[in-house]
């Protein structure tokens, strides 16, 4: 009896020195971004007369809250978990479709770093219970980790699959008629982790960095979270370790019936533009005098004058991301490769000169959107320049100029695009032919509308409907629409079920609920919530800005 006391005491006391570690060390993590907060506020002191470094200074502070505000939120979410207190929610929804659509949000940043994604599912779809929130926190731990950790041009994958025989032993109870045993592979190339790093793979605030040096910050609470996340589910979680590539596999009991209950929208909290956050919010900037200017546009140029394309590199590089090719056709592979905001070529050039270039381009799906600034040097230019901007280009500019005048147009561009993309996401009403650079891109536009509003009431249409129905491939289409609008296509199909609302609650006489459910919104809270946080204005709000025209239809029918 007294060694049972004894043991219960030890055993006690290595839990209190475990949450006594867990909370220095969340401490100490978020000193880090604190401190960030508060040495560029006082920086800005000194600095707030040049506008552009006032900016740069701001972004940074947004950037450390929002990495505050996370670690906080999973900190508050470890502590429910740990203390128990956690309540599942489950509702009735396409699963496979859920986590399809987790991984796209993921897929733009992937993109960026040049990594190849994919993902298989066994089945197209599947309806069962699931935790909404569980299942996202889960998957967005996992996507993020793998990302976070795998080289630039490497591979990431997700493979949904039945569980077979061998992972459900490891469950202690079967019951393959009301439960189906789903598995979920989420694969990326990379360094395998050490023995050290594995006996602590779980442990909150685990840090990576000194056997990875590409990050130089601890992994937070990501994979601890998972795998408490996976228990409260009664799933399994392991992971396999190879010399070019790591695996991590959950396998999850879902229930195949619901209690009561409307089958919900898939909805959780980040957008495609939160991502890169997601996946970098434990890299601290690093602590020096001189903080980097966040750059967000990528150029390409394309300049056979190896003089003339550092010059413009070397300018061009204070405000973007530039990447440089040195012919025509070396162009056309990068750009499809990059897909950049914005291209500059010159003219006369050897394999493939800037009008064949600027041809290729428009007539090629991917790059038919991105804008075009042609420079020459030839005698006739005005030949030239009718005939630049008959194959699609932009804006014409004759040599000699002078760079400013390059950089003022290359500025005006990319801010109309990113007025035009603001634009569409407010507005109710958008002609198409606004938005778009070239007839294929409006062409895209107007079809993805039309299938958008053929679908409007249909509250299970999922992005991989949109997909099957706009005939594209889902990572090209994925990078059409976001280059275009500005949006995810999840983001995108909820922008026009709001736009439709908003016409509906304007023109006629339906009630809020009714116009809800007529735009494919099972959920009038959530509704609601969407809307205001689109428009400004709730749904109620909104709708008394218009009686006068509704009075007016009335009159008229």
């Amino acid at each position: 009896r007294l060694a049972l006391e004894r043991l219960k005491e030890q055993n006690m006391q290595e839990l209190n020195q475990a949450r006594t570690d867990f909370f220095t060390n969340i401490s100490h993590d978020l000193k880090t971004p604190l401190t960030l907060v508060l040495q560029p506020l006082k920086q800005l002191k000194d600095t707030i007369v040049s506008n552009d470094t006032a900016l740069v200074y701001m972004d940074l502070i947004e950037k450390n809250v929002s990495r505050i505000q996370r670690m906080i939120s999973q900190l508050l979410r470890f502590r429910e978990i740990e203390s128990q207190k956690i309540t599942l929610n489950p509702q009735v929804g396409d699963f496979i479709n859920f986590v399809r659509d987790i991984f796209s949000l993921f897929e733009l940043y992937a993109n960026k770093k040049g990594v190849e994604t994919n993902i298989s599912a066994y089945k197209d779809n599947l309806y069962v219970a699931f935790d909404y929130d569980v299942i996202e926190k889960i998957l967005t731990n996992l996507f993020s980790n793998a990302l976070k950790y795998t080289p630039d041009n490497g591979y990431v994958g997700v493979r949904i699959y039945s569980a077979i025989a061998e992972e459900k032993e490891r469950f202690p109870s079967l019951n393959p008629t009301e439960v189906e045993y789903i598995s979920i592979e989420v694969i990326n190339t990379g360094d395998c982790f050490s023995e050290e790093q594995i006996a602590t793979l779980y442990t909150s605030f685990n840090r990576l960095s000194s056997h990875r040096p590409t990050f130089e910050e601890s992994s937070g609470l990501g994979l601890a979270i998972v795998k408490e996340l996976v228990d409260v589910l009664e799933g399994k979680i392991w992971m396999v370790n190879k010399t070019d590539k790591i695996s991590f596999t959950i396998s999850l009991p879902l229930r195949k019936q619901a209690g009561a209950g409307d089958m919900q929208p898939n909805v959780y909290d980040y957008t495609v533009s939160e991502i890169d956050d997601i996946i970098t919010q434990d890299t601290a900037a690093p602590e020096t005098g001189s903080i980097p200017i966040k750059k967000t546009d990528n150029i390409l140029l394309i300049e056979d004058d190896q003089q003339l394309r550092v010059y413009l590199e070397q300018r061009l590089a204070e405000k973007y991301n530039v990447y440089t090719a040195s012919d025509g056709e070396e162009g056309l592979i990068k750009a499809e490769k990059i897909y950049p905001q914005l291209i500059i070529t010159d003219l006369i050039m050897p394999n493939r000169n800037g009008l064949e270039v600027c041809r290729s381009l428009r007539q090629n799906f991917k790059t038919s959107h991105i804008p075009i600034i042609m420079i020459s040097g030839t005698g006739d230019d005005n030949q030239h320049k009718i005939k630049a901007l008959e194959y699609g280009a932009n804006v014409f500019i004759d040599k000699p100029f002078h760079v400013d005048y390059l950089l003022q147009q290359t500025e005006t561009i990319l801010r109309n695009q990113r007025e035009l993309k603001e634009k569409y996401s407010k507005h109710v009403q958008v002609d198409p032919s606004n938005v778009t650079v070239t007839s294929m891109d409006e062409e895209l536009l107007i079809k993805a509308i039309q299938v958008i509003e053929e679908n409007i009431d249909n509250a299970s249409y999922s992005v991989e409907d949109f997909v099957a129905d706009m005939n594209v491939g889902r990572t090209i289409l994925y990078q059409k629409i976001h280059d275009i609008v500005g949006m995810s296509i999840k983001e995108f199909i909820l922008n026009m079920r709001l736009k439709r609302s908003a016409y509906l609650l304007e023109k006629s006489d339906l009630t809020i609920a009714e116009v809800a459910y007529q735009t494919g919104f099972n959920n009038a809270k959530y509704f609601s919530v969407c809307f205001k946080k689109q428009f400004e204005l709730s749904p109620s709000e909104f709708k008394k800005r218009f009686p006068v025209e509704r009075n007016k239809n009335k009159a008229n029918s």
